[in-house]
């Protein structure tokens, strides 16, 4: 029995001795590969890591103790918590036999750094639920830095290629397969990259019948084709192939290409590849026979044009002239050609159609357009739409004029008309004293009468025609006085964003004039809208006196701020233009803490004094376009247009810090107050009844919550928020 125990004991040596050699081993392989090792208790977030795991993050073991699941969460990048939460997950309910999952962690120098963390659960407790898992981080920055570095590269040649889409790049490797396809060979063709990259297919991109006939000299004594790689291939052997070719596009079409194909090889001279180049010239062939058709039309389109239309010598002399020029000067073709343009030009109209002949040899212009008056055969004045080219030869020297000659006698009269109907409606306009513009939608203006440029450009101004409307009108809002409104919005005619008759106020230097518009669409002949008239009146009486009826009935006596019934016509207001518009608006209810031992312990006054602190808070604490206002009692709300939930959230937590450092003198003491704020958004369509109560309850769950914080409809947890644990595991 004795020699029995001795020998476990020898077998029990052995093993812990083996077991101990190869703990040794694992972790002189473990201390070779740099990696940092940890376990983890998932139950009970309790971490056990190497002093490797604290050294990858800039930081010694000892000052990240002690070590648990919070530790990770705090380094780990906030975006890539999910990813490492999502793949723990996957492992935890079995569709994965390993966590693994690459993120960045925060290394003690302030950097980012790419860590590859990978593990696995190796103990579970009795009802399945993983209890201990394992694994290893190992720095992999340069690694990912690598990757990114080659991207970068690789997206910076790819942008080199497709850069040019004019030209089509198409590269293979040595056995025809398609390696690179560019935008310019996607426009060419017709084909995605996505469609021919890695297949061989050079033959789908030629006409048939040109391809046959050119393999054909180079057909075997069987009468055997080659392939078009090889032969295209063994003709870019030696230097770079080019030949104009007819390629198909994917939908059947036919280009007209000059392709250049090269050889391409590696550092060390080894053949790697072909690249060929293709420019489109089809446009640049059918222009050459366009061309070619064109002198032969001209020939026929200068005979039987319904334009006068003429040849004119350097010297002025009518060289041919059509029907339809003799008809329009009375003369027959015989006689035209007998004398020269100068004879037959209006004196007054002559220097001035001579100087721009001047400028037309000079090559100071390429042609010029003039309104002119001939005299006719019985001397009548005949007004006219003058055009003139020169055409010169293929060494740039002068060769005669092109003219072309519109009677425009009728249509002069009518201008005449018009302009005499202009006149007396711009003398009337002239006499109102209501500012009157005409502007186009582009934003140009078109007319201003006297009113309007003495108002906007100042005594003494000309003229605003041909003004961009915004450079010369400034107009603003009443509910935003700070920020100038964009024209555009007035010369839409679907928009309805401003109230034309009680928002605009037309800012003067420093000063603003509260204004009434009135604007009437003008239309084309088609009845397309093509500008707008804009009537603006001075509005200052008529809001002065709405605004002092307004101040009486909306206006707290106590505060100076608007009371319920202002409130409502206010919110009613903000939620129609948020309607309008589509812009945000937030509506803030706020609720006084400790407000009634106030009263009840120093008095009404007492109260009264800070009710009006408050308020005074409130004023100061949001921007000039926002509505402040008390409900009655304790209660005040905010109503912030333009404002998301979220920002009016940390306005509130402004607020709430502001209130709490309030302090109001008062028979030798400080009196303090705290508030509760809810919030919610204004939508359009919502009644006041209903935008109130979403606030009402958000600032009830305030109270709810312990008092003196932001609560927002939608969002859980206080604003501003002091900080929220996360949940995430990891190694």
């Amino acid at each position: 029995m004795a020699g029995q125990g001795n020998n476990s004991n020898d077998l029990l040596e052995r093993r812990l001795h083996a077991l101990a050699e190869e703990r040794r081993r694992l972790a002189m392989i473990i201390e070779g590969t740099a990696a940092g090792t940890w376990e983890w208790n998932v139950q009970t977030g309790e971490m056990r890591v190497n002093a490797r795991w604290a050294e990858i993050v800039g930081y010694r073991l000892e000052e990240l103790e002690p070590i648990c699941q919070r530790t990770f969460a705090a380094l780990v990048h906030p975006d890539d918590i999910a990813l490492s939460d999502t793949a723990l997950q996957e492992h935890f309910d079995g569709r994965s036999d390993n966590y693994a999952c690459l993120v960045r962690m925060r290394h003690k120098n302030g950097q980012w750094i790419w860590v590859h963390d990978r593990g696995r659960v190796f103990e579970w407790d009795g009802q399945g639920r993983p209890l201990w898992m394992a694994g290893a981080h190992a720095d992999v920055t340069e690694l990912q830095q690598a990757r990114q570095d080659a991207a970068e590269s690789r997206q910076r040649l790819q942008s080199v290629v497709d850069a040019s889409d004019d030209v089509a790049v198409i590269a293979t490797d040595t056995d025809g397969t398609i390696t690179l396809f560019n935008t310019g060979a996607q426009r060419l063709l017709g084909y995605s990259a996505a469609e021919v990259v890695g297949l061989r297919r050079l033959d789908a991109f030629h006409e048939p019948d040109e391809l046959k006939a050119w393999l054909q000299p180079l057909a075997d004594p069987q009468g055997h084709l080659p392939d078009v790689f090889e032969a295209l291939s063994a003709h870019a052997e030696g230097q770079t192939y080019s030949r104009r070719w007819t390629l198909l596009r994917k939908d059947g079409r036919q280009r007209q290409v000059r392709l250049s194909i090269s050889r391409m090889d590696g550092a060390d001279g080894t053949r790697i590849g072909y690249v060929g180049m293709a420019i489109d010239i089809t446009e640049i062939l059918q222009a050459r026979a366009e061309a070619r058709m064109a002198a032969e039309k001209f020939a026929g389109a200068f005979t039987s044009a319904a334009l006068g239309m003429a040849l004119v010598s350097l010297e002025g002399r009518w060289l041919d002239v059509n029907d339809a020029l003799c008809r329009i000067l009375g003369y027959a073709r015989e006689e035209l050609l007998q004398v020269d343009f100068q004879r037959l030009t209006h004196p007054d109209d002559l220097q001035a159609d001579l100087a721009l002949v001047q400028d037309l040899l000079a090559g100071r212009c390429s042609h010029y357009h003039l309104e002119k008056r001939f005299l006719d055969r019985n001397g009548r004045v005949i007004w006219t739409r003058l055009s003139v080219s020169l055409v010169r030869n293929e060494r740039g020297e002068p060769v005669h004029f092109v003219s072309q000659i519109q009677d425009i006698s009728a249509q002069r009269s009518s201008e005449q008309r018009l302009f005499e109907s202009e006149q007396r409606s711009r003398i009337t306009l002239d006499a109102v004293a209501d500012l009157v513009l005409s502007v186009s939608l582009e934003g140009r203006i078109e007319y201003a009468n006297a009113a309007a440029v003495r108002m906007l450009a100042g005594d003494g101004a000309q003229a605003l025609a041909g003004y961009r409307v915004q450079d010369v009108l400034q107009l603003t809002t009443e509910y935003a006085p700070g920020s100038m409104l964009d024209v555009a919005v007035l010369l839409d005619p679907e928009s309805n964003a401003v109230d034309l008759h009680a928002d605009l106020l037309l800012r003067l230097g420093t000063a603003t004039v509260p204004v009434d518009l009135t604007r009437a669409w003008l239309r084309d002949d088609e009845g397309h809208v093509r500008g707008a008239v804009w009537v603006l009146r001075d509005d200052t009486q008529q809001r002065a006196r709405q605004r002092e009826a307004r101040q009486l009935a909306e206006i707290d006596p106590l505060t100076e701020l608007s009371n319920r019934r202002g409130f409502e016509v206010h919110l009613q207001q903000a939620i129609t233009r948020v309607e309008r518009t589509g812009q945000a608006a937030s509506l803030m209810y706020i609720d006084l803490d400790r407000f009634k031992p106030v009263n009840d312990t120093w008095g009404h006054l007492a109260g009264d004094a800070v009710l009006w602190a408050v308020a005074s808070v409130l004023r100061h604490g949001v921007r000039d376009s926002d509505v402040v206002a008390r409900l009655g009692g304790d209660e005040f709300a905010v109503i912030l247009s333009g404002c998301t939930p979220r920002r009016a959230a940390r306005i509130g937590g402004e607020l709430l810090q502001t209130l709490a450092s309030l302090s109001i003198p008062w028979d030798q003491h400080r009196l303090r107050v705290g508030a509760s704020i809810g919030i919610a958004p204004l939508l359009g369509g919502m009644g006041v009844d209903q935008a109130v109560a979403a606030a009402d309850a958000q600032c009830y769950r305030a109270k709810a919550m312990g008092r003196n914080n932001v609560q927002v409809q939608g969002e859980a947890g206080e604003w501003p928020a002091e900080g929220v644990d996360s949940d995430a595991g990891g190694g």
